[in-house]
């Protein structure tokens, strides 16, 4: 059996486009049975209110994803978990967050099935 690569590249570079892409990155990359639990008052979203949810809002111009970590479940399945420290413009000070994110592979691509953020204080 041929070596397979570790998804952890593939999963990061996806994981920073769901904090920059708009609502058509996530149509294609969102799982149709996921769940996004965001700090209040966003709260729990559920597959169709995720894409909703991003319209006419404003994107995040920059992020870093630092102390990455992957945890494989499987052949497709995978968690990875990570610092993010992101920038909006014009809003100055930055907001970081511990985030996860869970993956599955439906054969043909990774699909995010699950992700949550838990803000940190800025010193």
């Amino acid at each position: 059996m041929e070596a397979r690569e570790p998804p952890g590249d593939q999963l990061f570079d996806l994981e920073g486009q769901f904090w920059t892409a708009g609502s058509e990155f996530f149509r294609q990359n969102v799982a149709p049975a996921a769940d996004m639990v965001y700090p209040d008052p966003a709260g729990v979203l559920v597959s169709g209110e995720i894409e909703r949810s991003l319209r006419g809002r404003p994107r995040w111009s920059q992020v870093a994803l630092d102390e990455r970590r992957v945890l494989e479940l499987g052949e497709r399945a995978a968690v990875v978990t990570y610092k993010a420290t992101a920038r909006r413009a014009p809003i100055e000070a930055p907001y970081v967050a511990r985030a996860s994110s869970a993956y599955v592979h439906d054969g043909t691509a990774w699909k995010l099935i699950f992700h949550q953020q838990t803000p940190l204080a800025v010193p």
